[in-house]
């Protein structure tokens, strides 16, 4: 019994421990990669974090209120923005969703609305009808979702974040890039609290 729970005292310590030296001693190639040929950011005056998402990954729902906290602690010159991306076929509505409702004005109402819809009321929102359909409960009429989801803004923004996503050379979600040259993620940081002492330390970098 004493020599299982010195073994279990031991384990938390050198877990704790490696925790810390992970945030001490963050490593390139390790807890981040530094892109060979940075993504030009839309504001050369701000820094830019951006978080490539998808709206039915786990990963990316459980992170979506943490992140929201330390986004609100950013300073004025560091901008933040959120870019779903498409990994399948069933990923695709779901970018619809976002740019559509960036479009209309309502991203802001609608981004964990969709999050809870997916991954606490069981729903797909894959169909035409049933994303309409949700969106109905925001106010807007049926045939603005329809023309928006389908809309040549729609379809030039899905075009773009495809293109950004290869330059980045992401692999999985959530994924955050800095300034477009380092790009990290929470399970290569090393957990979620490591996540935001790097992207603040990736942040300082930025402004060498």
């Amino acid at each position: 019994m004493f020599v299982r729970l010195i073994s279990t005292i031991f384990t938390l310590v050198a877990t704790v421990s490696n925790q810390a030296c992970a945030s001490e001693n963050f490593q390139n190639g390790v807890h981040y990669e530094t892109l060979t040929k940075p993504v030009i950011t839309a504001n050369p005056n701000e820094i830019e974090v951006l978080e490539l998402f998808w709206y039915g990954c786990p990963h990316c729902d459980d992170l979506d209120p943490s992140l929201k906290a330390w986004v609100s602690k950013l300073p004025p010159n560091v901008s933040f923005s959120r870019m779903p991306v498409v990994f399948g076929q069933s990923w695709e509505m779901h970018s619809r969703m976002f740019w559509a409702a960036k479009n209309l004005g309502i991203l802001d109402k609608v981004h964990q609305p969709i999050f809870n819809a997916l991954h606490r009321q069981g729903q797909k929102l894959q169909s035409e009808s049933d994303v309409v359909k949700f969106f109905l409960q925001f106010g807007l009429e049926a045939q603005v979702v329809k023309k928006e989801l389908f809309s040549f803004s729609t379809e030039s923004s899905m075009r773009l974040a495809d293109a950004r996503t290869r330059s980045y050379g992401i692999r999985g979600v959530p994924a955050l890039v800095v300034n477009g040259t380092y790009v990290t993620g929470v399970s290569q940081a090393g957990g979620e609290q490591n996540l935001f002492k790097l992207l603040d330390k990736l942040i300082e970098m930025s402004r060498q």
